[in-house]
């Protein structure tokens, strides 16, 4: 997955939403910055390439996972540690 695969999937998101929104562009500059260097970081230590599939994924449970605290029930841990990631990330600008 390149960096433009991850840009393309968050603009289409971005599409849908508000595009007047601060705080909404800001989340997608959020979570495309660490989702490029979670990336780069299992490519590098673990020979595991990120999927477009597995971002997708990951964003399907973002939300739930927001609301109800939980996270889903996986045996994926790419897509696990990624939402894990951004979890922690948007506890740092809330």
């Amino acid at each position: 997955m390149d960096d433009r695969d991850i840009h393309v999937l968050f603009s289409n998101l971005a599409e849908n939403a508000d595009q007047d929104n601060e705080s909404m562009k800001e989340v997608f500059k959020l979570l495309i910055k660490s989702t490029l260097q979670y990336r780069d970081i299992i490519l590098k230590t673990k020979g595991v390439i990120v999927t477009v599939e597995d971002v997708r994924t990951t964003l399907e449970w973002l939300v739930p996972a927001i609301k109800s605290g939980r996270l889903p029930v996986t045996d994926n841990k790419i897509r696990l540690d990624l939402l894990k990631l951004w979890l922690d990330e948007l506890k740092i600008i809330s």
